[in-house]
C-alpha cells in the first residue's frame, strides 16, 4: 500500500469505529513500518530509500496525521533525553536503519527532521497548505534550532549558554540571541507564515465559535469571494501540491465582507488552482477551479 492508501485505510477504520472522530484530531504512528536495510547501497537517493521501506507514510489532512515508525530509533524515550538526542552526531548506519535526516546523516538530524515532519503534517489537519518557507515548507527540518542553546549561540556549548542565562535572564538572552543570529547570518526557519497563522487564529478547532447561519461563498464567474461574517484570509493554492501561491489577509478591526480576486493574478497560474477562504467565524471554503 502506498501512503495515500495507508492513510485512507486507517482513516476508514477510525470513521467506522465508536470514536468521536468528528470531535477529535488523530495523530497516529504506524507500527508495521519496516526498513529493508539489506537492500541499501551508497547510490540510493531519498526516493530510493522510500522504495525499500515497507509501510512508510508521512501524511496529514482532515482529522488524521499518520506516520511510519522506521525512524523512531532516533527519538528519545524520555523528555530528559530530548536535548541529548538533538545533539547526537552519531552517523547513521544505513544498512540497518532508515536515514530520514534531509541528507545530514546523523541521529540528531534524523530526530529533528522526523519530529518536524510530525508538526508539519499535523498542521495539515488544521487546513494549512504548503509554503515556500517555514514549517509548512522544509523549515521543519530545523526544529532542533528551537531547542539547542548551542545552535542559537553559534556553536557555544551548553555550559556557556547556561551561564549566560544565569547572568542575563531570559529576556536579555532572547535579545542577545536575535542580535547574534543577525550578525552571524543564522537563519531559523521554524515559523508559520502570516496567512497560516491567520488561519489558525480563526480556526473553529481553536476557538469557541457558536454555530451560525453565516455563509462564505465564491463565485467562479465573477471571482468574487464573500462572507456574511466577514473575511479573514484568502489563499490561492496549487491544485496539485497545495502550495500557497498568493494570499490576502484581512486582519483589521473593520471587517471586509467581499473581495474580488485580481484577474491579472489569476492569469499567472492558469486554470488549475484552489481558492481557500476562511471567515471571521472560522467557516472554511475550498473551491477547486478547473
Amino acid at each position: 500500500m502506498n501512503q495515500n492508501e495507508l492513510w485512507t485505510a486507517i482513516g476508514e477504520e477510525i470513521v467506522n469505529s465508536n470514536l468521536e472522530y468528528e470531535r477529535i484530531k488523530f495523530l497516529g504512528f504506524l507500527s508495521c513500518t519496516n526498513y529493508r536495510g539489506e537492500n541499501y547501497h551508497e547510490n540510493l537517493d531519498y526516493d530510493d530509500v522510500l522504495k525499500i521501506t515497507e509501510a512508510y507514510v508521512a501524511l496529514g489532512g482532515g482529522g488524521l496525521a499518520l506516520f511510519g515508525t522506521a525512524c523512531l530509533y532516533a527519538w528519545p524515550e524520555t523528555l530528559s533525553q530530548v536535548i541529548q538526542r538533538f545533539e547526537d552526531r552519531t552517523i547513521i548506519d544505513r544498512t540497518k536503519f532508515m536515514d530520514d535526516s534531509c541528507y545530514k546523516g546523523t541521529l540528531g538530524a534524523c530526530f529533528s527532521t522526523t519530529l518536524g515532519s510530525v508538526l508539519h503534517e499535523l498542521c495539515h489537519t488544521f487546513d494549512l497548505g504548503h509554503t515556500e518557507v517555514g514549517i509548512m515548507g522544509r523549515g521543519f527540518d530545523d526544529i532542533y534550532k528551537d531547542f539547542l542553546c548551542e545552535e542559537r549561540l553559534d556553536q557555544s556549548n551548553d555550559l556557556e549558554c547556561q551561564k549566560l542565562k544565569e547572568k542575563s535572564g531570559y529576556g536579555s538572552l532572547g535579545k542577545f540571541v536575535r542580535e547574534r543570529r543577525k550578525q552571524k547570518g543564522i537563519v531559523n526557519n521554524i515559523f508559520l507564515t502570516k496567512s497560516c497563522v491567520t488561519i489558525l487564529a480563526y480556526h473553529r478547532w481553536l476557538n469557541s465559535f457558536q454555530l451560525s447561519d453565516k455563509v462564505v461563498k465564491f463565485d467562479p464567474l465573477t471571482k468574487l469571494v464573500s462572507s456574511t461574517a466577514g473575511l479573514r484570509v484568502i489563499e490561492l493554492r496549487d491544485e496539485e501540491n497545495g502550495m500557497v501561491l498568493l494570499h490576502w489577509i484581512f486582519d483589521g478591526r473593520i471587517l471586509k465582507y467581499s473581495f474580488k480576486l485580481p484577474e491579472e493574478d489569476l492569469q499567472k497560474y492558469g486554470c488549475k488552482y484552489v481558492v481557500f477562504v476562511e471567515d471571521n467565524h472560522g467557516n472554511i471554503l475550498k473551491h477547486v477551479n478547473m
